[in-house]
């Protein structure tokens, strides 16, 4: 302004030196050169006046002095009227903003830190449809930060936009826009992130589909308003954090334990006795399932205080997983005998977790199993006195199996003592047997022999009578008697001299009847008696 006032001065001192150069002593071409001048100076610090200046950090706002009055409802003037313009001005040099009619107004710009995102609320604009809460989303933040293109033609709307502004600088108009930075969607590892959305286009369904509903509530295909059929997995996402209800769900294992005094599981059997059992369950979610589960229990991890157990419990667990191991246990317990129950840990916890399975299958999730730790019968003096009964009686069968087992040890050993005795005999008898047969065989080896031997026997005598027969016909009886004498005197067994006294017959005969095989010759001895005694004589074999 001060720029200016001083072009109006100068401009005035110009003109008089035009128009009067006698001021300069009549002088009037130095005269006229020094109004030219002057008011050349006028004109450029005319000129200047209307100059603004933008800091590169900064945006230029300008407000204006003069012009038709704003529209009802409208704070930021796009047309011409007086008030705040919408458009920002950029860093650098700007001309035409005359100090009397416009102001200006530098304005930091924004930083959008990372891990967060701009909200916007816009000032002026068209007015929101009456169910809408949010305005609808723009094709880029550029677009939407432009004030002149925000509300020119009815484009803009004022109140909360849809469009967030991701991570970096923005220059903007404070006048009509009012930026907050907020944290983005972050979904960690092991859960995933189910969207209900409150803000953005609603969805039609195509002919024949049927989209799934539970609790009144259909399940859309993202990006549509409601809730979204499919999750986020683990990431960052920019997403406005009020448009956008996030529910985030554990898809890691849930292990939910019901131990000691306060949380363990009491039942009561079928024969009155009641007792507590130490419980552990085992829940998962898949990804896929869990908007389903979401749409049923709004919020499944979120930990709140339960009126009847007077504990801080999370809402899956308080409306669901609870409630349901209690009515399976007290309902397996109801058709079972306390020691039946105490000794079938592992039917029981195959049947509870048969039924855990079933009726967790309307809520989309699945189990493991159910595990049973400490069956606490011994807590009362009527499962004492059980337990303790139920202790003796394994004593006795115990005792009588161990009385049993000695028998049966007693009579494998005496089986034993009896198989070494019989083995023994075996033994012998086998060695008897053995010894027989030897014996059999030696003897029809004997008896072999023997007719060998006879047949040897015969064979030569009959040879021998052959060869007599023979000899005989060659060259007579006498000759063959006389030879053998000659053969048996030189071997030395006859002897010359005769011990008896044949009586009868001759010598030929004697020898003749030895050479034949006779056994005895009847030869006559000398006696004293009429009737002489035979001598035997050598027979040779």
């Amino acid at each position: 302004m001060t720029l200016f006032v001083l072009a109006l001065i100068l401009f005035a001192i110009g003109l008089v030196l035009l128009a009067a150069p006698a001021v300069l002593n009549g002088q009037k071409a130095l005269g006229s050169l020094i109004g030219a001048c002057t008011i050349l100076c006028a004109i450029v610090s005319m000129a200047l006046s209307t100059t603004i200046y933008v800091n590169d950090d900064q945006g230029g706002i300008v407000a204006r002095k003069f012009g038709p009055d704003l529209p009802a409802n409208r704070v930021v003037a796009s047309n011409g009227e007086k008030g705040p313009q919408a458009g920002t001005l950029g860093p650098g040099w700007h001309f035409g903003y005359w100090p009397w009619i416009f102001d200006l107004q530098q304005v930091d710009n924004m930083t959008i830190p990372q891990g967060s995102v701009g909200v916007v609320l816009a000032m002026d604009g068209q007015p929101l449809p009456g169910t809408e809460v949010f305005a609808p989303a723009w094709k880029s933040s550029e677009e939407m930060m432009d004030g002149e293109a925000f509300l020119s033609q009815g484009k803009g709307f004022r109140g909360p936009q849809l469009t967030v502004l991701t991570p970096g600088r923005y220059r903007y108009n404070p006048r009509l826009f009012t930026i907050t930075p907020k944290p983005s969607l972050l979904v960690g590892v092991g859960e995933v992130a189910v969207i209900k959305a409150n803000a953005g286009l609603r969805y039609e369904p195509k002919d024949g589909e049927i989209l799934p509903v539970i609790n009144g509530t259909a399940l859309v295909p993202n990006g549509y308003q409601g809730i979204w059929k499919s999750a986020l997995p683990p990431g960052a996402y920019n997403m406005h954090p009020d448009a956008y209800q996030v529910v985030k769900v554990q898809t890691t294992n849930r292990v939910y334990t019901y131990q000691d005094k306060q949380w363990a599981i009491k039942v009561r059997s079928k024969d009155g006795f009641t007792f507590p059992v130490d419980v552990r369950v085992s829940v998962s979610v898949s990804a896929e399932d869990a908007p389903y589960l979401v749409a049923l229990l709004a919020d499944p991890d979120k930990v709140v205080k339960d009126d009847q157990e007077d504990e801080a419990l999370s809402i899956l667990e308080s409306k669901v997983i609870l409630p349901l191991v209690r009515a399976i246990f007290r309902n397996v317990a109801e058709s079972m005998n306390a020691l039946q129950f105490v000794n079938s840990r592992t039917q029981v916890e195959s049947s509870a977790t048969s039924r855990m399975r079933q009726e967790l299958l309307k809520y989309k999730l699945a189990s493991e199993g159910i595990f049973i730790g400490n069956i606490d019968l011994d807590q009362s003096e009527a499962g004492k006195h059980l337990l303790a009964t139920q202790t003796d009686r394994e004593v006795a069968v115990n005792e009588q199996q161990t009385y049993a087992e000695k028998m049966r040890a007693e009579q494998a050993r005496a089986t034993y003592i009896k198989a070494q005795e019989e083995a023994e005999q075996q033994r012998n008898l086998a060695s008897a047997t053995y010894k027989v047969k030897v014996a059999e065989q030696q003897a029809l080896a004997r008896e072999a022999e023997a007719k060998g031997e006879a047949s040897y026997i015969k064979i030569t005598a009959e040879a021998k009578k052959e060869a007599y027969t023979a000899l005989a016909g060659a060259i007579g009886p006498q000759g063959v008697t006389q030879l053998e004498l000659m053969k048996l005197v030189a071997e030395g067994k006859i002897q010359i001299t005769p011990q008896v006294m044949v009586s009868s017959g001759s010598l030929s005969d004697a020898l003749a009847g030895t050479i034949l095989g006779n056994n005895v010759l009847p030869l006559p001895t000398q006696t004293q008696s009429t009737t002489p005694t035979p001598m035997p004589i050598p027979i040779r074999k």
